[in-house]
């Protein structure tokens, strides 16, 4: 029997979740082929089969989340007898019969269980601080240790520094993946208190379980997704709950700021009406034009780092694709060195490779800058909520025309409207104006 496994997807995927099975079990399967969906914290992926032969056992049904490495599945001939399941976490333990080609049916796994109800971030109250000794606090806050938590061993239960080596050293003994105990070092959540899931592994779900957020299973793949109807509750898939987290910690971590030009896109129409074989899309200018005022401002392409900024070399340029399911950022890596030409092929590679459930880690991991462009829906201008580690992304409005004057004349010119938003932690306002006033010059000469 051969072993079908979580792929790492990128190093820093350290857990993912598999979204829907493309095979069910008694299907037939060849190295090659899509076998499921996971989704990372960034993308949804389609994985192929690293086996040939019967797909026998589904170990992690959809909806489940498991660290990378974790077997998901078991292949092998027809005929062939499964060996021991609790050996995969699965309860039941050993099927001693060939299993026939069953429907589609969830493998029951072991779930998580919150040993007790857990207070996230409580406050600790004037008379627990009387108890706490100025080196538990210290300690404390070097490890990250919620007080709250801690039992004291001191004299009327006084909090010293030990309990809080204790309690830390707790925690590290316990196995689980980082995102899960970063998620219960900021909510206050005891691990040594939390039921581990598939795989006798603490995850992000098993920790979410126990402070009361269950994850909820997404739909099966093809099935028609439900109108929606007033006062409908409808579930998170796992991509949307990823970009409401991402989003949320993006807003109020960086104090956003907004600067907005109107771009004349009259020498764009024509760079683009000019007659060559090669016909680019307005996004490709806006990109390479992004791209050429970057260079004359590198601060706008700069990470915040905590005690220090980051200026990247590189541009590495995120552009938003919608999908039905959410939102994915593809980036191209090092613009500054394309041309229209290499912009144009390699957008389209990246989002045929988004809308097929195809792209990898690396198609969208590094951006430096990301751009928005919702011109195409008919919105004429808003403000966008900055992808981290970016400190600045830009909103494109649609080109529209519009009355202006133009040496003391009234004309009729195509009218755009850029927004940038910019972590002020990073970017002053003279900066991001500068830069605005740089790339608006670009487009409007067509300086390309």
């Amino acid at each position: 029997m051969k072993e079908i496994k979580m792929p790492q997807m990128g190093q820093s995927v350290e857990e993912a979740t598999i979204v829907d099975w493309l095979k069910k079990e008694g299907d037939t399967v060849a190295v090659g082929d899509p076998i499921f969906t996971i989704q990372t914290d960034k993308a949804e992926i389609e994985c192929e089969a690293s086996e040939s032969g019967v797909l026998r056992k589904i170990l992690v049904p959809a909806g489940v989340e498991v660290p990378v490495f974790t077997v998901v599945a078991l292949v092998g001939d027809a005929g062939e007898a499964l060996p021991d399941l609790a050996a995969y976490g699965v309860k039941g333990g050993a099927a001693s019969a060939p299993a026939p080609a069953p429907a589609a049916a969830a493998v029951e796994v072991t779930a998580p269980v919150a040993a007790v109800p857990v207070a996230a971030n409580a406050p600790v109250s004037a008379d627990a601080a009387d108890r706490v000794s100025p080196r538990a606090r210290k300690a404390a806050q070097s490890k990250g240790v919620p007080l709250e938590q801690v039992a004291g061993s001191g004299p009327e239960g006084r909090i010293l520094s030990e309990d809080v080596l204790a309690w830390a050293g707790a925690q590290d003994g316990v196995r689980s993946t980082p995102t899960a105990r970063k998620i219960a070092r900021e909510s206050g959540v005891d691990l040594t208190q939390v039921t581990p899931g598939h795989g006798g592994r603490v995850t992000k779900d098993d920790v979410l379980g126990a402070i009361g957020s269950t994850p909820v299973a997404p739909a099966a793949s093809g099935a028609a997704a439900p109108s929606l109807v007033a006062g409908q509750v409808t579930p998170l898939t796992p991509m949307r709950r990823i970009i409401a987290q991402r989003m949320a910690e993006s807003k109020f971590s960086a104090p956003h700021f907004y600067v907005t030009v109107e771009v004349d896109m009259q020498e764009c129409v024509r760079f683009r009406n000019s007659g060559t074989a090669f016909k680019p899309s307005f996004n490709d200018l806006i990109m390479r034009a992004t791209a050429r005022a970057i260079q004359d401002f590198p601060l706008v392409n700069s990470r915040w780092k905590g005690d220090s900024v980051e200026t990247v070399a590189e541009i590495n340029l995120g552009f938003a694709v919608a999908l039905d399911k959410g939102l994915v950022v593809p980036v191209l890596k090092r613009i500054e060195r394309m041309s229209i030409q290499d912009i144009n092929r390699e957008s389209k590679v990246l989002i045929d490779k988004a809308r097929n459930g195809k792209l990898l880690p690396d198609d969208y991991s590094g951006n430096t800058f990301t751009i928005s462009n919702l011109g195409g829906f008919g919105v004429d201008h808003f403000t966008a909520i900055i992808n981290q580690p970016d400190s600045a992304i830009l909103a494109i409005g649609q080109i529209k025309d519009r009355v202006v004057v133009i040496d003391g004349g009234i004309c009729v010119r195509p009218i755009m409207k850029l927004t940038l938003s910019s972590d002020h932690r990073v970017i002053d306002g003279s900066v991001a104006a500068q830069f605005m006033g740089r790339l608006k010059t670009v487009l409007e000469k067509a300086d390309f």
